[in-house]
């Protein structure tokens, strides 16, 4: 390459460099304020204003919700579950909002393990949404753990989210419909790896979700 073809690849590169320099700009402050620190977890509209909100989780032993509003900083901690809501001996691994009773207000589903346990046995807390807030009185801690983290799915078709995963030496979902928990055997004896990577999706065309696993194998539901 000559020299003059050099001197203008480098202003070019120069130009573009510096065009991308300023067209990159860390609006973190601009979102979150002096609140901006956590790893975010999971995206909802929990208090159903249409706009989506972001649930963050601060050293494994608690969740913020930001709420989204008109006004800087664009998401603000309005609900927190802390140490007083979670066992002390538990880190918090993953967050899932949904609907699990069917009464239209989102819950929160947190998934947590015993700190400093190598084995990846997982604990479920579902606390109840109330009125664009938690209750913290009412939380359900389900009587089984799961071999890895469960999925959440609609198993049985009604509309509402299911609680799907290993239990022992079988494969179960657990429904929460009316606050109620109830067990069910799922896939019989299908191996499941952990961590797993699966999906429900309709194969066949069948207007009925299939199971896909990480062994590549599929059941009909």
């Amino acid at each position: 390459m000559c020299l003059s073809s050099t001197l203008i690849l480098t202003v070019i590169l120069g130009f573009l460099g510096q065009y991308v320099a300023f067209a990159r700009q860390d609006v973190t402050t601009d979102l979150f304020g002096s609140e901006n620190y956590g790893t975010v977890a999971a995206f909802g509209d929990f208090n159903s204003d249409k706009q989506t909100d972001i649930f963050i989780i601060r050293e494994q032993s608690e969740l913020v919700i930001f709420l989204a509003d008109l006004k800087a900083p664009y998401f603000k901690p309005k609900v927190r579950l802390g140490k007083d809501d979670i066992p002390n001996d538990m880190a918090i691994s993953s967050v899932v909002p949904g609907d699990f009773d069917g009464d239209s207000q989102m819950d929160v589903l947190l998934t947590a393990s015993p700190k400093g346990q190598v084995t990846p046995d997982t604990t479920v807390f579902v606390f109840w949404g109330n009125n664009q807030t938690l209750d913290k009185t009412s939380r359900v801690k389900l009587n089984k753990t799961f071999k890895d983290q469960p999925l959440v799915m609609d198993f049985n078709g009604d509309m509402i989210p299911d609680i799907f995963g290993v239990v022992g030496d079988s494969t179960q979902v657990c429904y929460l419909t009316r606050r109620e928990v109830s067990w069910q055997d799922a896939l019989g004896s299908v191996q499941m790896r952990v961590p797993h990577s699966n999906a429900f999706i309709d194969l066949n065309k069948d207007f009925t979700a299939g199971k896909f696993t990480a062994q590549c194998s599929v059941r009909r539901m």
